[in-house]
């Protein structure tokens, strides 16, 4: 028995709501409050109940082939049992297994009143037809008489909504398609023209009293239902209730992230001149060292030269010959360095001497060749009273 299960339904075209087996007017606001405080609560179902004589409800078989496009090509499967235009045609779909569908099509007009009717209660609430909320089980029919009309379900996803005058013919054409095993009846015995049901006799036809309230207590409260609200009538996020609750965190937000950009700009621009300082006082230092070459990273191009002028051991930098020269001018008062030069791609030493004679000359030369270096004199030449020579100091092969 399903307790909890209220239903939102169309009494004369004013919306009603079934709670606890009172039938209450949406159009009172203490009725409208309860409705919003019961849709809070998770046990508490509520659906609307589509009028079923406004919904055509059918079982259609699909190929697999079929199945893949079925949400395009469904109106089309459908058209030539319509009396409406397709393009004036609401489709809803529910998959039963995989080559079965239950299909509903009711008017797009009637789709936009009801959601018009509805209100703020229209996308909070699964659309179920009418018949599906009927109690029903694998051979049996349901059947819900009122005074003017009936209420009947056939099938797992099949049912309908028919004016009294008509239920016996259309009773009769459904017994002749499947015949149930039982009929249960919801009315009063006693106040039935007997003559709606003639074509169930020999049925087991059980009646119950009571009408659609009490139907809904058997209820599995519209879970099995096909629900109607899809495609352009599914629910939408409520943006625009989203966007005026959080509207000034928004601008807060807003207000924070471009006060954190200007601060992030104003940073880069500092940061920039900074940078174009540093870089100038970097070309400055490099220039004082080698006025010459470009500079592509300075650092790099720094460190690579010391690393050709610092010495490991002797011979092949220029410190590893330069450290043999200067202990053999150490022991030569009278012999003066006047320059000298160092080519790295050669590893050799170009040295320009002022000596008192040019014995002093040899005597230096001759130092720098017991300590296991190449020494040539490659000029020489008499300065006043002193002689001017250049020696060329290098590795020895």
């Amino acid at each position: 028995m399903n307790k909890n299960l209220s239903v939102i339904c169309l009494r004369e075209d004013q919306l009603c709501w079934w709670d606890a087996g009172v039938l209450r007017s949406l159009d009172d606001d203490a009725a409208r409050d309860r409705l919003s405080a019961c849709l809070g609560e998770r046990d508490h179902g509520i659906v609307f109940a589509v009028p079923g004589g406004d919904v055509r409800l059918q079982f259609l078989t699909v190929t697999p082939e079929e199945k893949k496009h079925l949400e395009v090509s469904l109106p089309f499967m459908l058209e030539e049992s319509l009396t409406d235009n397709i393009e004036d045609v609401h489709f809803a779909r529910q998959a039963v297994d995989k080559t079965h569908y239950a299909v509903a099509m009711v008017e797009k007009r009637l789709m936009r009143h009801w959601e018009t009717q509805l209100g703020v209660f229209a996308g909070q609430v699964p659309w179920i037809p009418e018949p599906l909320l009927l109690p029903w089980s694998v051979g049996e029919w349901t059947l819900v008489l009122e005074a003017e009309s009936t209420l009947l379900r056939y099938g797992r996803q099949e049912g309908t909504r028919v004016e009294n005058t008509l239920l016996p013919a259309l009773l009769d054409a459904l017994g002749e398609a499947s015949s149930p095993e039982r009929v249960v009846v919801y009315g009063e015995q006693n106040a039935v023209d007997e003559s709606l049901l003639t074509s169930l006799g020999g049925l087991d036809l059980q009646w119950r009293q009571g009408g659609f309230e009490e139907a809904l207590l058997l209820s599995d409260g519209g879970r099995s239902g096909l629900n109607l609200l899809q495609g352009a009538f599914a629910p939408q996020l409520p943006y625009s209730r989203w966007w005026q609750q959080w509207r000034t965190v928004a601008a807060l937000l807003l207000v924070a992230l471009s006060l954190h950009l200007v601060s992030g700009w104003l940073d880069l621009k500092r940061l920039q001149r900074e940078n174009l300082v540093l870089r100038q006082e970097i070309e400055t230092v490099y220039r004082g060292i080698n006025p010459r070459g470009a500079i592509v990273d300075a650092e790099k191009q720094l460190r690579r030269q010391l690393d050709g002028l610092r010495g490991v051991g002797a011979g092949g930098t220029f410190t590893g010959l330069l450290a043999p020269l200067g202990a053999a001018l150490s022991n030569q008062d009278g012999t003066l360095l006047a320059s000298l030069s160092y080519s790295q791609r050669s590893a050799e030493l170009r040295v320009n001497l002022l000596a008192a004679n040019f014995a002093e000359v040899e005597s230096l030369r001759g130092s720098l060749e017991e300590a296991g270096f190449s020494a040539s004199l490659e000029s020489s030449s008499r300065s006043g009273d002193r002689v001017r020579a250049r020696l060329r100091v290098g590795e020895r092969p």
